[in-house]
């Protein structure tokens, strides 16, 4: 989705603010009800930007000239921002009105990012007692998922020597026995982190944890399931 209307560099912003002299000095009064000390700020700021452009040319920079530059574009840019909002919507103008100024026509559509298909796996470490550190890596080679927006969600099961009671299984959620699919894993938590770590109770030492990881979205779209690992808890 465009996130804003002025161009990007200088020369751009100022074509298009010559380009809206133009246009608003074409007709008498001018159109959109801009008045004429409007009309008459927006040249006297195009032409000390270009005053400032023409300058810098010409001469090896210094960072006086450069300050030089920011302030006109600066200046410029404001009254550019402030004519849109104040003169453009009321009354609107038309399309062929935003195109005719050089203006990108306004983009509502939001970019649609497709769920990711990679899978992730985790490296593990024991930074400390009952704490379990790991690398979220690609599980298949390559790169990490590049579009924006992606984290990680980690889930997680602990299985005591034997398995867990009932009542400890409902209590604190332990595995009653070695899981076959991610879906069996019953805790989970959500990172944008690709070094986490996990912390157990100091009485889950030397127990066995069971982890498995996949790429998950700020709206809730999960990848497929990377492989599942397990580790003893120091």
């Amino acid at each position: 989705m465009q996130k804003d209307w002025l161009p990007g560099s200088m020369s751009e912003r100022l074509d298009m603010a010559k380009r809206w002299s133009a246009v608003l000095t074409e007709s008498t009064p001018a159109p959109w009800g801009v008045p004429q000390s409007v009309v008459t700020e927006l040249n006297a700021k195009i032409d000390a930007a270009q005053t400032a452009l023409d300058a810098a040319a010409k001469e090896e920079r210094t960072p006086s000239m450069n300050q030089a530059i920011r302030t006109a574009f600066g200046e410029l840019v404001a009254v550019m921002r402030g004519t849109r909002k104040r003169y453009f919507f009321i009354p609107p103008m038309t399309e062929a009105d935003w195109v005719r100024m050089g203006m990108r026509l306004l983009d509502t559509t939001p970019t649609n990012i497709a769920p990711p298909d990679g899978r992730v796996t985790a490296f593990i470490t024991r930074p400390a007692q009952a704490a379990l550190g790991f690398q979220i890596a690609p599980a298949d080679g390559g790169d990490y998922d590049s579009r924006a927006e992606w984290g990680f969600r980690i889930y997680w099961g602990v299985l005591p020597h034997g398995g867990a009671s009932e009542t400890d299984h409902l209590e604190r959620q332990h595995l009653l026995r070695v899981p076959v699919r991610p879906e069996e894993l019953p805790q989970s938590h959500f990172t944008r982190r690709r070094r986490d770590r996990l912390n157990f109770e100091f009485d889950e030492s030397a127990m066995t944890a069971y982890i498995c990881i996949r790429y998950e979205n700020g709206k809730g779209d999960k990848g497929p399931w990377g492989p599942m690992i397990s580790a003893v808890i120091p």
